[in-house]
C-alpha cells in the first residue's frame, strides 16, 4: 500500500484561496495530489467549491442532450464527473423517473433481443443506459 504523503502549509494555503474558486480545477495547482485527494482535504477543512461553475454553453449541451445519452453526455463536457452530471441534469428538471407503461414494456420485448440498448431509439426520453437496466428487471437479454 502506497505511503500517505502529508499536506504541506503551502497545499493547504493554495486548497484554502483556489478550490471556492476553481473548484476541482486546483488539482493543477497541487501536482501529485488527486480529485479525491482534493475533495476530501477540502470537506475536512470546511471549504466548498464553487456551486455553479457551469456555463451556458455547457447547460445547453446538458438540456440537448442527457435525455438521450444520460451521464455518457460526460464525454461532450470536458472537466465535468459524472456526480456533477447528474446532480445538474436534476437540477434542470432533466431527469425521467417516469413509470414504464405497458407500451414502452412491450418495445423492449419486442426489439432490445435483437437491438440491444439501441431500442432507446425507439423510446422518446429513454436513454440506452436505462433501457439495458429495465430489460435486465424484466428478463430480458440481448442475443
Amino acid at each position: 500500500m502506497a505511503e500517505k504523503k502529508a499536506w504541506t502549509k503551502e497545499e493547504l494555503s493554495i486548497l484554502e484561496k483556489w478550490y471556492p474558486i476553481e473548484g476541482i480545477r486546483v488539482e493543477e495547482r497541487l501536482p501529485g495530489r488527486n480529485r479525491s485527494m482534493i475533495t476530501q482535504r477540502a470537506r475536512r477543512l470546511g471549504v466548498s467549491a464553487p456551486v455553479d461553475d457551469w456555463n451556458a454553453s455547457e447547460l445547453d449541451i446538458l438540456r440537448e442532450w442527457y435525455l438521450k445519452e444520460g451521464s455518457e453526455v460526460i464525454q461532450r463536457l470536458p472537466g465535468k464527473s459524472r456526480h456533477a452530471v447528474r446532480a445538474q441534469a436534476q437540477r434542470l428538471g432533466l431527469t425521467n423517473k417516469a413509470r414504464w407503461s405497458e407500451a414502452e414494456n412491450e418495445i423492449v420485448r419486442t426489439y432490445y433481443p435483437v437491438e440491444g440498448p439501441r431500442t432507446a431509439e425507439r423510446l422518446h426520453g429513454r436513454t440506452r443506459e436505462s433501457v439495458r437496466i429495465h430489460a435486465q428487471k424484466l428478463g430480458i437479454r440481448c442475443e
